[in-house]
């Protein structure tokens, strides 16, 4: 399909019906979808969440992240992430004895307080290298600007910025250097929530859609950096949160997420961490 052609495409299939239902949005996003899998991956194009999508919708099941590490992309990755932080949570609860927590600690005593103390900070003082670079700088972008200024009053790249300065690579180990002890719990407790909190970013959003849709469109009409906007472009979100009902995603220790539309209309996930099911919502409606 040339440029005019996938131009008339666009303009044809954004001016549809727009039915958002699960059980039509596969069969209508299809020509879309064809499409975006079409384009070769070295066009000055930018649109990873739209590749990557197709992908997911088009074949309904993905190798792991881990077996694909070099070719996984924003979609992948923050579901691992997710996983992965899951997976901290559940280890940590198979680590609690509450029975004896209520045996040794009086009523006055919350839960959370004891939860709490029982956290293992320790653990982010030294990280191996894997572990280090999964949390940053990827796991600074799966929160909201907002989170980070209500929890630590400092924004995302202001926090990225501490962290780097904070932690000195030696090999293959990132080793936490010696601070003041605001500044070193600071940086403690954001890490910790890196690696265990789950709110989250929705999966993926409507702003990300429209940007790389504009983006592909610019590119279809050979104006390159120029962005256009047609009429029904709205739509294409919905499509795609639809499209991933019933999809699967295999992580790199074999265990499998299931995405699947809700009776309210969200997107949500059941994992498996620890074989344990916990079903998280990824977009609300």
């Amino acid at each position: 399909m040339n440029r005019p052609e996938a131009r008339q495409f666009l303009g044809d299939f954004f001016a549809g019906p727009g039915d958002t239902g699960t059980a039509s949005a596969g069969a209508e996003l299809k020509p879309f979808l064809d499409l975006v899998l079409s384009l070769k991956q070295n066009l000055p194009l930018s649109i990873p969440l739209l590749r990557e999508l197709a992908g997911l919708i088009t074949d309904r099941e993905q190798k792991s992240p881990g077996e694909v590490k070099q070719e996984t992309g924003p979609i992948l990755g923050r579901m691992d992430r997710r996983y992965q932080r899951l997976c901290r949570i559940q280890k940590e609860l198979g680590r609690l004895d509450l029975k004896k927590a209520a045996q040794e600690n009086s009523p006055d005593t919350a839960l959370e307080d004891y939860v709490f103390s029982r956290i293992d900070f320790s653990r982010y003082q030294t990280m191996n290298e894997k572990e280090f670079e999964f949390l940053v700088p990827g796991g600074l972008t799966d929160f909201s600007e907002a989170f980070f200024k209500k929890n630590f009053r400092l924004g995302r790249s202001e926090l990225q910025s501490l962290i780097k300065r904070s932690y000195k690579k030696t090999d293959g180990v990132y080793r936490i250097q010696p601070a003041d002890q605001w500044e070193n719990s600071l940086i403690l407790s954001v890490m910790r929530t890196l690696e265990t909190s789950l709110e989250t970013l929705p999966l993926f959003t409507a702003e990300e859609i429209q940007d790389e849709t504009e983006n592909l469109l610019g590119f279809v009409e050979g104006s390159a950096g120029k962005r256009s906007i047609l009429p029904g472009m709205k739509r294409l979100y919905p499509l795609l949160v639809s499209g991933l009902d019933n999809v699967h995603i295999t992580h790199a220790d074999g265990m499998t997420t299931r995405l699947f539309i809700s009776a309210g209309g969200d997107l949500s996930g059941t994992f498996q961490p620890g074989g344990k099911p916990w079903t998280v919502t990824l977009i609300k409606r």
